[in-house]
């Protein structure tokens, strides 16, 4: 068995597994394209296959009446604490701890990343709700999301806006 087959057995058995256990499934829609420019990840992002296990997943999911939530690649997952909603805006790549300043939060960046991306499919589909209405959460960004969340000077436009609110 060559490695391209075991990498696709390997995805069969996950995707299977996956469909099997969650009657939801939350994906992010990764900008893959724009990934491989980077020369550092390139090799391995390749090798991952990403469309391949995408692809069986939705397979799998359909099989067995299961639910697939797609985020967009622009829904703030990595740069967003997920316990109190506050934008990292300096977040590098390179960054692999998520650590907030505002409430201390300490995580893994891809872990942090994950819970954002549940958050937000969820929110999607109505089964969490937030403390907002839809015409608030679509005017106001992620408050509705994030309740305790609060605006960044960048956002506000001005530190009399912070002082308004």
């Amino acid at each position: 068995m060559n490695l391209k087959d075991m990498r696709e057995d390997f995805y069969d058995k996950v995707s299977t597994a996956i469909a099997k256990q969650y009657d939801t499934i939350v994906i992010e829609d990764l900008n893959v394209q724009g990934m491989m420019q980077n020369h550092h990840i390139a090799k391995s992002l390749s090798d991952v296959s990403f469309y391949s296990f995408k692809q069986k997943l939705l397979y799998k999911a359909e099989k067995y009446g299961k639910n697939i939530i797609e985020i967009g690649r622009f829904d703030p997952s990595s740069k967003i604490c997920s316990r109190c909603g506050n934008i990292k805006h300096d977040l590098k790549l390179s960054d692999r701890i998520y650590h907030c300043d505002v409430c201390g939060l300490t995580i893994d960046r891809d872990h942090n990343a994950s819970k954002n991306i549940r958050k937000i499919g969820l929110i999607k589909v109505g089964s969490v709700r937030s403390e907002l209405t839809p015409v608030e959460i679509a005017t106001s960004g992620l408050y509705g999301i994030y309740p305790y969340r609060q605006m960044s000077v960048v956002e506000a436009g001005s530190s009399d806006a912070l002082a308004e609110r």
